[in-house]
């Protein structure tokens, strides 16, 4: 079985900062909420600055690095307000501001916000019930694609997916440059890392489409089963209309048996850590100072119905049961 850990490769702070050398900005960018946050006073009469300027936000966030959608989401948040801070900075330390009224840092700014919210959402994407190690790969395909276009783009000094760095005026041509490299960089980092991922491809095609795949490039096991499936309308119809797993549960073990063990085997791949950390989630909220007589065995129980998918047997629980209690 394969493990996929994808959010540890995804943190965005570890994989710019390795390929694109973000820390500096970063750094500017905690630097400025610090500013405001740490000290009390600051923090009050910067919150009602932003409610007198009627802003759509009422504060900054503070960068956490061990939540992985902080840094695209704190970058966000002072872009958004970077205006707000420079105006409620002018009179009390404005040498914390000089970044944000300049050209170049400013570009880089808005370079990496912008690239960190599609990090973002790929991470999101990437999270919840329900998803398949084809799933996965697909968004992880996707985000390359847009990799290449970006950098295709920038090599152009065409900025149609750049809107932040038109409104930032004489921009120089070599940041571009640098931009392109770096997208460059992130793109082979993201082939490195998932290339097991591109090599199990012609696997996860036949689970994902297995009526489109060439039945000549796959496992002599399959050909058969797959001629057969591709030939049949109704069982084409029917994957069209039924979720994948569904679909393959539904098939004849007896005319099928090497392609629903091929399904089941691409199904148990574990492809996030999600499920893991939803599980541990939910034994911090089981067990807590209140709960001191949880035993194990009740956790595990506890855990086993909070992760399961499965509906309890009322009516079967209460046929084993001789005598209820006279309340009821």
């Amino acid at each position: 079985m394969l493990f996929f850990y994808i959010e540890t490769f995804l943190h965005q702070d570890a994989l710019c900062k390795s390929a694109l050398n973000m820390k500096p900005v970063l750094d500017a960018v905690v630097k400025f909420v610090n500013t405001i946050r740490s000290r009390g006073l600051t923090h009050r009469q910067f919150r009602d600055f932003l409610q007198s300027v009627q802003s759509e936000y009422s504060d900054v966030l503070y960068y956490t690095k061990v939540r992985w959608l902080s840094a695209g989401c704190v970058f966000e948040r002072v872009w958004q307000l970077k205006d707000d801070i420079v105006s409620f900075h002018e009179k009390q330390c404005s040498a914390e501001c000089e970044m944000l009224e300049d050209t170049e840092w400013l570009s880089d700014f808005a370079f990496f916000t912008y690239l960190l919210c599609h990090m973002n959402n790929l991470n999101v994407k990437m999270q919840g019930k329900n998803q398949f190690i084809d799933d996965i790969w697909a968004h992880l395909k996707a985000f390359k694609l847009k990799l290449n276009l970006f950098a295709g783009q920038l090599a152009k000094n065409d900025l149609s997916h750049f809107s932040r760095l038109i409104s930032i005026p004489s921009v120089n041509e070599e940041k571009f440059k640098n931009y392109e490299d770096g997208l460059k960089k992130l793109h082979f980092e993201f082939e490195r890392r998932f290339q097991d991922f591109s090599a199990i491809q012609t696997e996860l095609d036949i689970f994902t489409m297995p009526f489109n795949v060439n039945c000549e490039a796959v496992r002599s096991d399959l050909q058969l089963e797959l001629i057969e499936l591709q030939s049949n309308n109704h069982l084409k119809q029917s994957f069209l209309n039924m979720p994948k797993l569904e679909f393959y549960k539904s098939l004849s073990k007896v005319s099928f048996p090497n392609l629903i063990s091929h399904a089941q085997k691409i199904s148990a791949m574990f492809a996030s850590s999600y499920i893991c950390e939803q599980v541990f989630s939910t034994m911090n909220l089981r067990k807590n100072y209140f709960r001191s007589r949880l035993t194990y065995e009740h956790l595990a129980s506890f855990l086993r119905i909070s992760t399961s998918h499965f509906e309890p047997q009322y009516k079967e629980l209460l046929k084993m049961k001789s005598q209820f209690h006279s309340s009821h």
